[in-house]
């Protein structure tokens, strides 16, 4: 039955019918009081309406095939009629060739019927992608026929609405989401660089990039297009993944507006024809190749995405192409420490050096890069650099000091690394400094503490204190005069405590009670802590605005001498990994008031606490934990 007769023959006489039974419905029940068998009136009449424009469109559709179809027949008559040249005629049967392959395109699932709008608004519930869609589905997308309906009911056209009501950022934002695999795990460090690289999200007169980017994460979360992933009881986000079906969304709009290309499963692929976005996959130098023979030229590319790719492997040639490239994320995308990922060689990152759109650069948890190449101080743009455990790096090139807009260096658990090039105060932008190294070699090649004081836009920083202490004892008396820190992350290396006769131990110990930190604090994590008792310089008086306290492993044994505890404002302890750590619940909450969450976890001398089976204790007029 065709779609017009579909129409007149049981659409329409349906819908006469239904009208007439409702007269009759409310003739004998004029009070309405049955407002049960009245909604279910409403709703099936909404059901039909939308039947009827997804029949509008498919004959619509059907009649732009048809008509196509016989523009194309009426080549071959040109050519039956015309006594034409064999040249002639291969060229003119290319266009048919191509005409036909673009028809038989428009004819795969699913089907891209033109939209009408229909008769009766589709109605939108906030909460339908959690609790109206059954998140088992997904095995079913490979089924074409599963997929067709799926893409012409009511849910689907819902939440096409959503996003269609979302604003141009969180569209574009939300697209990014597309190229994952179904059931990912998505970081949202990770989502943030990209938007930032690709200019999504930027900075304005009162926040951060960074500020922007989150309130963004913040916003896809309450409009529930994107699922966050909590860890136990913690409501801090900092991962996300998406419901099947809004993906198979996202991949049919994105694959619309040409944001990236798909294979016919829905999977992101390496195609560039019609995008300046390329995702690297699993035997992605059989693809780059492709691309090569098609003549598909890699020199508009902005994004280049690592999607599941664990052994890259690239031509330094290659990479001299990518002048207007501005995202070029290599590495972990997710918090999967087991993922792993390397490369041949490092060459390759020496072609970067035309690359001077680009903005964000991770080769986050990549093995077998030792060393980066002096080129990378001509990446002029240059705002986020992610070496985050890069395992095998050794040394940082002194000319990363060139990098004049970068805003995050990230080289935190590249544990062969023995310090950070001197220069790091010319960085004038950087906010976010993770992996700084103390105490390492007293070459004039190492940067000091002090040269951190020049950063006044840096609020976030990480230090590691190295096996090889060599400092002297005013060295992190400087941390003090940085004053627009806000987080602190101070880690002493394991072999320090465990040496506890050797030299440098001590060392380390005597750097205790010389250490003072920034008066502005808001959160400082403490790792391997090397004192049994609390420093003199970790006080409440010392730190007024502290919110946020971590402590995990090291040797503490105690929070006081047992006189009367000094009260801190702390809102947020974590505790974890401190076997000789000793108190009792009242002397820790004399201690810590304004406690509002608290986290224990593998510390064995203090089991009588209060905790769940997560190890978290809450107060019950807790208002946000992060």
């Amino acid at each position: 039955m065709s779609q017009e007769r579909a129409l007149d023959e049981v659409v329409s006489p349906f819908l006469m019918q239904l009208s007439k039974a409702r007269h009759v419905f409310l003739k004998l029940d004029e009070d309405s009081s049955f407002l049960d068998i009245k909604d279910l009136f409403q709703n099936i009449e909404k059901e039909a309406h939308e039947v009827e424009n997804i029949l509008k469109r498919v004959s619509s559709w059907e009649n732009d095939i048809i008509n196509d179809f016989g523009g194309i027949a009426r080549h071959l008559d040109d050519i039956l009629e015309e006594e034409t040249h064999l040249n002639s005629i291969c060229s003119k049967l290319q266009i048919v060739n191509a005409e036909m392959s673009n028809l038989k395109d428009r004819m795969k699932l699913p089907l891209h019927v033109p939209v009408i709008k229909p008769s009766v608004p589709a109605l939108l519930s906030a909460s339908l992608p959690a609790k109206l869609v059954p998140a088992n589905v997904s095995g079913q997308w490979k089924r074409l026929e599963i997929e067709r309906k799926i893409l012409e009911n009511s849910t689907m056209s819902n939440l096409q609405l959503s996003y269609d009501n979302l604003d141009l950022q969180l569209k574009l934002c939300l697209l990014c989401f597309s190229i994952f695999p179904e059931n990912s795990i998505i970081s949202k460090k990770a989502m943030i660089h990209w938007w930032i690289g690709e200019g999504l999200v930027a900075a304005t007169r009162n926040q951060t990039a960074e500020h922007v980017g989150k309130d963004c994460f913040d916003k896809l979360i309450v409009k529930e297009m994107i699922e966050p992933v909590h860890v136990k009881r913690s409501c801090s986000v900092s991962q996300c993944k998406l419901h099947p079906w809004i993906r198979r969304m996202l991949i049919t709009v994105a694959r619309k507006a040409q944001f990236f290309e798909f294979d016919s499963e829905g999977n992101a692929t390496w195609d560039i024809s019609g995008t300046h976005r390329a995702c690297l996959v699993e035997e992605h130098k059989r693809e780059i190749e492709t691309a090569k023979v098609k003549n598909q030229s890699t020199d508009g590319l902005l994004t280049i995405f690592n999607v599941n790719e664990r052994y890259l492997q690239f031509d330094k040639s290659w990479f001299l192409d990518l002048r207007k490239i501005v995202v070029l994320q290599l590495g972990r995308w997710h918090n999967l420490y087991r993922h792993h990922i390397e490369v041949d060689n490092t060459e390759f990152l020496e072609g970067l050096q035309l690359s001077k759109q680009l903005k964000y650069l991770c080769l986050r948890g990549i093995s077998r890069i030792t060393a980066l190449p002096a080129s990378i101080g001509k990446l002029s743009n240059l705002m986020i650099l992610d070496l985050h455990a890069c395992h095998n790096l050794e040394s940082l090139t002194e000319s990363i000091t060139s990098l004049q807009m970068l805003t995050h260096l990230d080289v935190s658990e590249c544990y062969l690394l023995e310090g950070i090039p001197r220069g790091i105060g010319l960085l004038t932008e950087l906010q976010v400094l993770k992996g700084f190294v103390i105490g390492g070699s007293t070459s004039n090649y190492n940067c000091r503490v002090a040269e951190l004081v020049r950063l006044e836009k840096l609020n976030k920083l990480s230090i590691y204190i190295g096996s090889k202490v060599a400092v002297t004892g005013d060295e992190l008396n400087e941390l003090e005069n940085i004053k627009g820190l806000r987080s602190l992350t101070i880690t002493w290396a394991v072999s320090v405590l465990t040496k506890v006769k050797d030299q440098q131990a001590s060392v380390a110990t005597a750097m205790l009670t010389s250490l003072s930190l920034p008066p502005n604090l808001q959160k400082l994590d403490l790792r391997c802590f090397p004192g049994r008792k609390m420093p003199s310089w970790l006080s409440p008086s010392k730190l007024l605005g502290l919110k946020k306290l971590y402590f995990t492993g090291g040797m503490l044994n105690t929070f006081g001498d047992g006189s009367m505890p000094e009260m801190w404002k702390v809102e947020i302890l974590r505790l974890k990994f401190l076997n000789d750590l000793e108190v009792e619940w009242t002397q820790l909450h004399e201690t810590f008031p304004n406690l509002t969450f608290l986290q224990v976890f593998r510390c064995s001398k203090l089991e009588s606490f209060p905790c769940d089976k997560d190890g978290v204790w809450m107060n019950c007029d807790k208002q946000e934990v992060r």
